[in-house]
């Protein structure tokens, strides 16, 4: 079987394998040396750009001595690292980028979203995402595809991430499809913000000026490793992860707290919009939305 791309998972075991370098005392060289590599190769390794076998592992976990609980669980992740996630199945119509995505997505022990204008990928019902796609131009024959894999995607706020959405006030109020379409949506983020695990809080549209206003971006935290921040732009996506890129995102995320309602507030606030789009497209009364 072909090895598969680096990814998020060897993203964050080269990580986890640079701070056990680190605890024993040796820089890159002197490890690579240790095992007869050029350092460039466990450079790679370490930065997540190189996929890595069950023995190579176990061979640099001798050289800095780890032992007990933290070699079987590297080793344990190693083993898993050629294991396909749903998003490399081969979807057609599936954008590259959407696959890099989830399968940091499903890496993360937090991630924070900030959509002005957008209700988040990950809180978008069914049929909001499927209208949203038409309207940006997306072929009727890939849209099918890409909400099914959008809705694939949200399984991860039933695993425990740390889920925070940051939405703009305009993004409640602006139609996406009919009126009941949009009721709908507006009802299921006041029951996604009933989880345990996530967080949604509206920026009010009077919150005065803010570093948010420069742009949606999504960030993503893990155990051990660097964090990563998504950009979308109209036709692609770019993903960062170094600190000169992403300090600025991750700085920006406590101006969207400080500026944003409560989630009590924000509650209420969806609430009332809901209401009024129900009235205005005379739907009846919703229960139990579904994402």
């Amino acid at each position: 079987m072909p090895r598969k791309a680096p990814g998020a998972k060897a993203k964050g075991l080269g990580a986890q394998l640079r701070l056990c370098r680190e605890s024993a005392g040796l820089n890159v060289r002197e490890a690579a040396e240790a095992i007869d590599w050029d350092k460039s190769t466990l450079s790679r390794l370490e930065t997540g750009k190189r996929n890595m076998t069950v023995e190579e592992v176990a061979q640099l976990l001798g050289v800095y001595r780890v032992r007990g609980q933290l070699r079987d669980d590297l080793l344990a992740t190693a083993r898993t690292m050629d294991e396909p996630g749903w998003w490399e199945q081969g979807l057609w119509g599936l954008p590259k980028e959407s696959a890099t995505l989830a399968d940091y997505e499903s890496e993360a022990i937090r991630i924070t979203d900030w959509a002005p204008l957008l209700v988040p990928g990950l809180l978008q019902t069914r049929e909001y995402a499927t209208e949203w796609m038409l309207a940006d131009g997306i072929p009727a024959n890939a849209v099918e595809v890409r909400a099914a894999a959008r809705a694939r995607r949200q399984s991860i706020l039933d695993q425990g991430v740390e889920y925070t959405a940051y939405i703009g006030e305009a993004a409640l109020r602006a139609p996406v499809g009919d009126a009941g379409i949009s009721a709908n949506q507006l009802a299921a983020l006041r029951k996604a913000g009933q989880r345990r695990n996530v967080s949604v809080r509206v920026v009010p549209s009077d919150a005065g000026p803010h570093r948010g206003q420069l742009g949606a971006f999504l960030t993503l935290e893990f155990l051990g490793a660097p964090p990563v921040v998504l950009v979308e732009l109209l036709r692609s996506s770019v993903f960062m992860d170094e600190d000169w890129q992403t300090g600025a995102y991750l700085e920006t995320v406590p101006h969207l707290a400080a500026v944003a309602l409560s989630e009590t507030e924000s509650a209420q606030l969806i609430t009332r919009i809901q209401a009024r789009w129900k009235d205005h497209g005379g739907a009846g009364q919703l229960e139990e939305v579904q994402l």
